[in-house]
């Protein structure tokens, strides 16, 4: 297995966000190879330089994202109308069509409240039942939705996608814009934020107050707008802002479709144990393109 994280804790309250630690013999990089956003395919192990707080790593084996879990948030706030809830309807149902029986999926709603509709499930089954339960209202607790969704990674034991939409900002969560983004550095899972009719300009700073302190803080536009793009660089996944009115099936299958063309690269960290934040540099040894991987991951005293 990549690394070992352990859940403690429930995202109630701001005091009591779950908090994950890792024990690390071996880590696992879910890496994305592209030259112009298109896959590089046929890769080897020895084509990728790995760096560990900027020592090189031997990259010991090579897989592939092949089968996943697949965890669906899908903000139903009183903001999302009811064109965007047939969408939405139409779009998980596009998504869990693309997957195998390999493959596990969950899937949560948020608006009052969280509300866990599968958790690590196999495709198929009464799905359309479950999309019935669908009703658009109240406000958007954003962060303790990617909080809610980074957790359920660990439902399963593969390798964990989590595509997180929204048309909002946070109005309602315990939970800092901080705190959000600690949580995630603690997880393996890829998110990819989907924005629908945001505002185009991210105009936060990234050292912003909202996501210096860990109390919580009334965010802007420009805070929502930063905190889904921080979700995306934090974990190697990608933020894709879309009109309010999109096709989403064609966005969900799309992230599914990239997501399949990832490698997993495996390496045993050289040299002793080092507890805390470990900054992560993924590039190509000998080819054109680039890496998109997760910035780091904790590890913690054996």
């Amino acid at each position: 297995m990549a690394a070992v994280f352990v859940l403690a804790a429930t995202p109630h309250a701001q005091d009591t966000v779950p908090l994950f630690r890792a024990s690390v013999d071996v880590v696992t990089i879910d890496a994305f190879a592209h030259q112009n956003r298109k896959p590089i395919g046929d890769l080897t192990s020895g084509d990728f330089v790995v760096r560990d707080n900027g020592v090189e790593q031997v990259v010991g084996s090579l897989g592939t994202t092949d089968s996943a879990h697949v965890i669906i948030g899908l903000d139903l706030s009183g903001s999302v109308d009811g064109r965007t809830l047939e969408q939405l309807r139409a779009a998980v149902r596009a998504l869990v069509g693309e997957l195998t029986p390999q493959d596990r999926v969950s899937l949560f709603t948020f608006s009052d409240r969280v509300r866990l509709l599968m958790r690590a499930s196999p495709p198929g089954g009464n799905l359309d039942a479950t999309l019935a339960r669908f009703e658009a209202s109240g406000a958007t607790p954003l962060h303790d939705a990617i909080v809610f969704g980074s957790a359920l990674s660990f439902a399963d034991q593969g390798p964990s996608v989590f595509l997180l939409f929204t048309d909002g900002q946070d109005t309602t969560s315990w939970t800092s814009a901080a705190r959000t983004l600690d949580v995630l550095r603690r997880t393996n899972v890829v998110v990819f934020p989907v924005g629908a009719g945001l505002p185009t300009a991210v105009t936060s700073a990234p050292f912003s107050e909202t996501f210096t302190r860990q109390t919580w803080m009334a965010p802007t536009a420009g805070d929502g707008l930063r905190l889904l793009q921080s979700a995306a660089d934090v974990t190697g996944g990608e933020f894709l802002r879309i009109n309010k009115g999109a096709h989403l099936s064609e966005t969900f299958r799309g992230i599914l479709s990239q997501y399949r063309q990832r490698y997993l690269l495996t390496y045993s960290p050289s040299g002793p144990p080092a507890p805390g934040w470990h900054r992560l540099d993924v590039r190509l040894r000998a080819r054109a393109g680039s890496v998109v991987a997760r910035e780091g991951y904790m590890a913690r005293n054996p």
